[in-house]
């Protein structure tokens, strides 16, 4: 499914997100937040976060003002080391790759069990409506390795994995000297993305293109959608300058000959991909985060569980910060504030239609 335009808005002014509580680092009242890693949001309106420096599960209520700690840094029952997180009613899990294991508590903070999981992707985990947790994994086959989500059950259980389909492969520097090998990827070039939705599917695609595929089972293909695009050109002046820095980053270990080799001026593309990534809320809706010249303010292209484009909504915060928790009518965004202390702001959908 293509849409050329908003169907349930016609300008900017269908959805909105209004501020509703900010938690800064610093701030006593909020706990001495430090390094704030990921957050999530229970049923009654509360908020989870993973923290660093200590390591511990911060309790938030809905006006931002702490109400507990939940574990703290550990390898026994009950702790962790770098905790990533996810909700289900009254269960807060906790996955933490650098233990390989997943640990399962109530709301209120008790530690009800472990089990083991694997290592070591330090990416975002899901949980569906049916209590499956999705723990990213790399697998290996004929063609190489690929990416997978592996699936337990609430008991710890493994459910089942899904293979993630390979939708392109990026363009990368790579670098060798002395035995070592370092590969990243070129700024700006496109890649891969993919989330499992709360009904279980796997939504994945390539943000060079304006195009998302919907799968049951990763080998099956039940719904496409998306929206034409005209490409957002990225200024030379940046292009240089993101060049310039990143050469002189790389060339401190790996010597200046040897990135002129691997990465020049022209690798880094003319135009932005028109996608950066995407989230779907528990509501299923897709929120796209798309490309466009404002660098102050992130868009999100919204998708309702059909693949009809819904309309734009602008995000008050800068590009390159992400929400880390949503629910159904809310999104909680990290980054930091002016005096460089790191922030949470919660933010309320307001799902207001005007044709």
């Amino acid at each position: 499914m293509t849409s050329d335009g908003p169907t349930a808005w016609r300008d900017s002014s269908g959805w909105r997100l209004v501020e509703t509580a900010r938690i800064t680092g610093g701030d006593s009242a909020a706990g001495d937040l430090a390094n704030p890693t990921g957050a999530v949001i229970d049923p009654a309106g509360r908020l989870y976060v993973a923290d660093q420096s200590p390591t511990e599960i911060k309790v938030f209520g809905r006006d931002g003002r702490l109400v507990r700690t939940i574990g703290r840094d550990g390898d026994g029952p009950g702790e962790f080391r770098s905790p990533i997180l996810g909700i289900h009613g009254t269960s807060l899990v906790v996955f933490d790759p650098r233990l390989a294991r997943i640990s399962l508590f109530d709301t209120s903070g008790r530690f009800l069990r472990s089990w083991p999981s694997i290592c070591c992707h330090y990416s975002a985990i899901s949980i569906d409506r049916d209590g499956r947790i999705a723990v990213r994994m790399t697998q290996q086959d004929a063609a190489g390795f690929t990416s997978a989500f592996i699936r337990y059950a609430m008991d710890g259980t493994v459910a089942d994995t899904i293979q993630v389909p390979n939708d392109g492969q990026p363009r990368l520097i790579e670098l060798s000297r002395g035995g070592s090998r370092m590969r990243m990827g070129v700024p700006f070039s496109p890649n891969p993305v993919d989330a499992l939705a709360p009904d279980g599917t796997l939504i994945h695609g390539w943000t060079g293109a304006l195009r998302l595929a919907v799968s049951r089972t990763g080998h099956d293909t039940v719904q496409v959608f998306g929206r034409r695009w005209t490409p957002v050109p990225i200024p030379e002046a940046q292009r240089r300058e993101v060049y310039q820095s990143l050469a002189k980053d790389l060339a401190k270990q790996w010597g200046e000959e040897a990135v002129a080799r691997a990465f020049g001026p022209g690798d880094i593309p003319a135009t932005a991909p028109p996608m950066r990534t995407f989230f779907v809320d528990p509501t299923g809706t897709r929120w796209v985060n798309v490309a466009t010249a404002d660098t102050l303010h992130a868009t999100y292209d919204v998708f309702d569980t059909t693949g009809v484009y819904l309309g734009p909504v602008q995000g008050p915060w800068v590009g390159r910060y992400f929400p880390y928790a949503w629910t159904a009518d809310e999104l909680v965004v990290g980054g930091e504030n002016a005096d460089g202390f790191p922030e949470l702001i919660r933010y309320r959908i307001e799902r207001t239609l005007h044709r």
